[in-house]
């Protein structure tokens, strides 16, 4: 009996010895786009791996698709899903909740060096690309031109496509003018463009304060995140983490995006070297108010409806993060 009992003890601390299972999280992001940086990033330096997360990355070929994903379970948390859908999903009570500010609006209002329009006025009676409808560059681009030229929805034609597509419009003459991502305009040295602003500029003129709107946001499934409060924290960790790596080692960043979206060395180098002006990662206060002004403007204008919840901005696993490597 004595030795059963010293066997049982040993086996007893064997099994105390042993890693706790790692927390699974299944981590979405659009593979286009100013998210394809940072997930291609994320993924490639494993750094919710070194979390002691195991992660499994969902790729998306849809802006909104995140969204979706998450209202249907299928994700836990998106890197970067579309402030305007985020917005909205909030607005009708679905469960999940925004954690995190992850990229801002770094985009430029842009038609060719030959076009007749030379200033934002201008645009009235035109065809603008931009963003699909429900996309958060939608939203701001209605918003600046309602807000700051007088104009109203029907006094444009907005042409919805991917930031390629809408560049191909401009070259063939198929649109006047289009909303462009600076790492897109970054991607055409050779097509000469004409700057009429920047979103930066005309969302000052709206809210009377210097900083670019929230264009993609982090996501969690509310069910995951009360499950696993701690891996929440290490998460947003793991964000931190990679935005300051990318923020110090470009190099990584290019490799990582040549490797996950088959780009052109030059390419991915001019991408990376937009890191710091395109992406963040912070759930302060002033990220929360920010966003909530944000909603109000896109409720004025019609591309969100509802009110927004304050407990649909959740600053807790960014808070705890803070405690985590």
């Amino acid at each position: 009996m004595k030795r059963l009992a010293l066997l049982a003890a040993a086996v007893a601390i064997g099994l105390s010895s042993l890693p706790a299972e790692a927390a699974k999280v299944r981590i979405g992001y659009w593979s286009s786009g100013v998210s394809l940086g940072f997930g291609s990033f994320l993924e490639a330096g494993k750094f919710m791996e070194k979390q002691g997360l195991e992660a499994e990355f969902v790729k998306f070929p849809d802006v909104n698709a995140p969204t979706k994903a998450m209202a249907a379970s299928a994700i836990d948390f998106a890197i970067g899903a579309s402030a305007g859908s985020a917005f909205s999903v909030a607005a009708d009570g679905l469960p999940m909740s925004i954690v995190l500010a992850t990229q801002v609006a770094d985009l430029d209002f842009v038609v060719m060096a030959d076009s007749p329009i030379t200033k934002m006025e201008e645009l009235k009676g035109n065809k603008i690309g931009m963003s699909p409808s429900g996309s958060a560059t939608a939203a701001i681009s209605s918003a600046i031109l309602i807000k700051n030229y007088g104009m109203t929805a029907g006094d444009f034609e907005a042409v919805p496509g991917a930031d390629p597509r809408l560049a191909q419009f401009l070259v063939q003459k198929n649109i006047d003018a289009a909303a462009l991502r600076t790492v897109t305009i970054a991607l055409l040295p050779d097509v000469k463009l004409r700057k009429l602003s920047t979103f930066r500029a005309e969302w000052a003129k709206i809210t009377g304060k210097p900083a670019a709107p929230v264009l993609g946001v982090g996501l969690m499934r509310n069910e995951w995140m009360k499950a696993n409060p701690e891996a929440a924290a290490k998460v947003i960790a793991g964000m931190r983490n990679a935005f300051e790596a990318g923020k110090a080692d470009k190099a990584a960043v290019a490799k990582a995006l040549m490797a996950a979206g088959n780009i052109p060395e030059d390419d991915a180098k001019a991408y990376a070297a937009l890191w710091d002006g395109i992406y963040t990662v912070s759930m302060e206060p002033a990220d929360i108010a920010s966003m909530k002004a944000e909603f109000e403007v896109f409720k004025s204008v019609g591309a969100v409806k509802g009110d927004l919840p304050d407990a649909a901005l959740n600053p807790s696993p960014y808070e705890a993060s803070k405690a985590v490597k």
